[in-house]
């Protein structure tokens, strides 16, 4: 049984007649972590808002460990950790160690339990000197830190995060993918959105695409860049551009790509081809060339930018 279940979720905004989110499924496992993906206004945060129940979905139900929590969220704020984009995540005024023992004393954690497993959290950021200042005197990074940490306090089923890595240097970034795959091992699921396609690839077992409201890719992140890499794909850069019999010639084997100048991506068509694909090139005038895989960006893009 899947631990959250989104069945076909919509969501029109009635003062611009948006359709924000249009028939949205997917699920997420025990231990999975799902990067849930697309450019800004394609319906993100509505969707994590109407998993949690902050807006009321038109249609489609929501579900956590096979119940539904639609219009009822009390099962799954109690097994879920959030952290959203923008919100009120913490009491500004207050210290990290009070918002822990605030935020755990609300999941059902004793005072004694909540400083524990904050502190514990601030450790590994290497944080633990600003366990007394008040959010407010910490930098964005720190705030972001902090927020993280109270959606952890519990140790949740299920964590929400909406864009974790937003504002955090490399260092704590790591940290971040580190904590999930840790937190994932032990069988908590994890759904991400962000705009870091690079921290989405390190950390993500599943991809999931939103582009104008409606889910456009769903895939195991793997499995997914396997597939995408089985042809090879070179980028050359020439001494000079090349002639139209240059180019036919190599468009026999190649899918050619002009980037600019005498830059050129070929991608080769099948892999008993690179034999006359080396031929043709030992005879033109490379200056420099080097091969390339495809990666997440290239899939967001595909499916972020063509209609």
């Amino acid at each position: 049984m899947a631990l959250l279940t989104v069945d076909k979720l919509s969501k029109t905004y009635q003062a611009t007649s948006k359709k924000a989110v249009k028939d949205i499924s997917f699920a997420v496992d025990h231990g999975d972590i799902v990067a849930f993906l697309g450019p800004n206004g394609a319906g993100k945060t509505t969707t994590l808002k109407m998993i949690l129940n902050l807006v009321s979905p038109d249609h489609g139900k929501v579900y956590f460990e096979g119940k539904e929590t639609t219009n009822d969220n009390l099962l799954l704020l109690k097994n879920t950790g959030f952290l959203l984009e923008g919100s009120r995540n913490m009491f500004w005024s207050l210290s990290p160690l009070e918002n822990f023992i605030y935020w755990g004393g609300q999941r059902g954690l004793s005072k004694a339990k909540a400083e524990r497993s904050g502190l514990l959290l601030m450790k590994k950021f290497g944080l633990l000197d600003k366990k007394d200042t008040t959010i407010t005197s910490l930098s964005r990074g720190m705030q972001q830190i902090v927020g993280i940490c109270c959606a952890m306090i519990a140790q949740p089923k299920l964590l929400i995060l909406d864009e974790p890595t937003l504002g955090l240097d490399l260092k704590s970034a790591q940290i971040v993918i580190n904590i999930l795959k840790e937190l994932s091992a032990n069988d908590v699921g994890i759904l991400i959105t962000t705009h870091q396609l690079d921290f989405a690839q390190k950390v993500a077992k599943k991809i999931l695409l939103i582009n104008h409201g409606e889910l456009v890719f769903s895939d195991n992140m793997k499995e997914s860049l396997a597939r995408l890499n089985k042809q090879t794909i070179f980028e050359l850069t020439f001494t000079r551009p090349l002639t139209s019999e240059e180019k036919e010639k190599l468009s026999l084997y190649c899918d050619l790509t002009l980037m600019h100048a005498a830059l050129y991506q070929l991608v080769v068509k099948y892999q008993n081809n690179l034999a006359q694909v080396f031929d043709l090139l030992a005879k033109l005038p490379v200056r420099q060339i080097q091969t390339k895989e495809r990666n997440l960006e290239d899939i967001f893009k595909y499916y972020t930018e063509v209609e």
